[in-house]
């Protein structure tokens, strides 16, 4: 927790901040304004300022997560969908990212990730790319 308090004009324009680097969550926000030392009663009205001010987009946030974990750290769909659920974003917009995934992507980084473990033993290799996200049928289509 901070040693200085932030007055809630002081914490939403740090939010601000905060959202305009990068895209982010209501949950990222909660936890940074947790960080700042910042009451909790304040939470709820910053977290709406930054929806109606277009600084959070649940939607925008959904589908730069999904780019950037197929594109950067080669996840499967169920990983990418459980990462989206921890953070609590409605299921609709979960739904209509994942139907997004660039197909020709996500089955060249699993067969990548395939070709990098294929030293491995069969069943240590389903369990690593099991683990990454991929359904097994994804798996057995790309062997």
């Amino acid at each position: 927790m901070a040693n200085h308090e932030f007055s809630k004009q002081e914490l939403l324009d740090k939010a601000e901040a905060y959202c305009a680097r990068a895209e982010h969550c209501a949950a990222d926000i909660r936890r940074k304004l947790f960080e700042w030392g910042a009451n909790a009663d304040l939470f709820d009205e910053i977290v709406e300022k930054l929806y109606s001010n277009d600084f959070l987009n649940d939607t925008r946030f959904c589908h730069a997560y999904v780019h950037d974990k197929v594109e950067y750290q080669s996840w499967g769909r169920l990983k990418i969908q459980a990462g989206l659920r921890a953070l609590q974003l409605p299921e609709k917009i979960i739904g209509q990212s994942l139907v997004e995934i660039d197909e020709a992507c996500y089955m060249k980084n699993l067969r990548n990730l395939i070709q990098q473990h294929r030293s491995d033993t069969e069943d240590k290799q389903l369990r690593f790319l099991l683990q990454r996200g991929f359904t097994y049928e994804e798996i057995k289509k790309c062997k």
